[in-house]
């Protein structure tokens, strides 16, 4: 009999936690882990017996986010799950100056607009995977904004230049000449403020934001508070399978809010070695699972995958159903090769214009580079792969595969 990974642990996700005994619990937070400071001290804090106040920030720099972002929400997921305090940081203020974090050049300003253009999909994507009616959800520009010059500098007196310039993305940008703003160099601090504010217990966040929180348990210690708990999430690779972390630039990125069947397609295109680690980012996982999970997926990586598309779609939208009626397609078009008339993106032909910039113009899912990219690849096809398109080819009425997932249907 098949083991069903998937439906394990979607039950898993949907269920009350309010009995699961300590040492479970804690062996799903290990297991989410890419790093940590202070991790030793957790059992001593929830011997306290009372609601730990966790802190999760995000800055609203995009209008989408995408699988990778929600990686840190599950781990604050498994917090919420066991009733602790959670609070979501709007960093509105901070959005202003941007992450430096891993950053190669300076992050373009956003405006007021930008950010709230951006924060009105962001809500709605987190309450996904976080129920936000059991949050606080807060904006860090409310203390900020309140702090008078003496106040923010003596936030800022806290943290040395010496200890902020040795970040190795501030190193290697000043190396290469490029130019690193004093408002990047607060950003750290301005995140110690709100932890100092909020007098977290723990924060959570991605492991390229270890250096951020360095600096928010260096000004919490200062200030006379004991610091927070930093626990830290793996950065997800992304889905072209050449190491690099998976970003919308990259072209490599599964969106929170494309389809499912879109969806599915991009888990399956991902490389064995990263089935057991995607499951580790999203599924709650303690360590008798991990053992026998290791070996299905060892055993059956195609099938293991399947799973792990499925659960990911049923859990994003709380009903298993979503993430079987995605496999069931997935297998009719790919497996079986039988296309229904909604399998296509209908689009209407322009004459004259070429196929690469009517795909362009589709809303396809993808980026005008991506599309690029299939086209010098040889992958833009007719649907019986007779015939390959070549970025010049004037658009004609048909049916064309782009890729391995996407078809399109060219209309006169």
């Amino acid at each position: 009999m098949q083991k069903r990974f998937d439906q394990r642990f979607f039950d898993v996700s949907e269920a009350d936690w309010a009995d699961m005994p300590i040492k479970n619990w804690l062996e799903i937070i290990k297991n989410k882990l890419g790093d940590e400071i202070g991790m030793d001290t957790l059992p001593k804090l929830i011997q306290e017996n009372r609601p730990l106040i966790i802190k999760f920030g995000i800055d609203p720099t995009a209008a989408n986010i995408h699988i990778g972002h929600t990686v840190p929400m599950m781990l604050v997921k498994a917090f919420l799950k066991k009733g602790h305090e959670i609070h979501i940081i709007i960093g509105d203020f901070t959005a202003r100056i941007g992450d430096p974090s891993g950053r190669s050049t300076e992050r373009k300003a956003l405006t007021d607009e930008d950010i709230m253009n951006n924060l009105k999909t962001y809500k709605q994507q987190i309450g996904m995977f976080i129920d936000l009616n059991k949050v606080d959800i807060c904006f860090n520009s409310t203390w900020i904004n309140k702090l008078t010059p003496a106040e923010l500098f003596g936030f800022l007196q806290l943290v040395s230049l010496t200890q902020a310039s040795q970040r190795k993305d501030f190193k290697s940008r000043m190396e290469n000449g490029s130019t690193v703003s004093l408002a990047e160099v607060c950003y750290g601090p301005l995140m110690g403020i709100d932890s100092f504010a909020l007098k977290a217990d723990i924060e959570i966040g991605g492991i390229d934001q270890l250096l951020n929180f360095m600096q928010c348990r260096d000004i919490m210690e200062k200030k006379g508070l004991k610091p927070e708990i930093a626990l830290m999430t793996p950065i997800l690779e992304g889905t072209s399978n050449d190491g690099r972390k998976m970003s919308k630039s990259f072209g490599n990125a599964i969106s929170v809010l494309e389809s499912d069947d879109e969806k599915f397609g991009k888990f399956m295109s991902i490389k064995d070695e990263l089935i057991l680690p995607y499951f580790k980012c999203f599924a709650f996982i303690n360590d008798s699972d991990l053992a026998e999970l290791e070996a299905f997926v060892k055993e059956d990586p195609n099938e293991a995958k399947k799973q792990l598309a499925t659960f990911f779609i049923g859990m994003q939208h709380h009903d298993m159903k979503a993430g079987e009626a995605s496999r069931v397609a997935f297998e009719r078009k790919f497996s079986t090769r039988e296309l229904n008339d909604e399998d296509f993106k209908k689009i209407k032909l322009v004459e004259g214009e070429t196929l690469f910039s009517l795909l362009c113009k589709s809303g396809l899912g993808i980026t005008n580079s991506e599309i690029r990219r299939i086209f010098k690849q040889s992958g833009v096809k007719t649907i019986d792969k007779k015939k390959t398109f070549r970025l010049e080819d004037i658009a004609v009425p048909g049916d064309v595969r782009i890729g391995k997932r996407i078809f399109v249907r060219i209309v006169a």
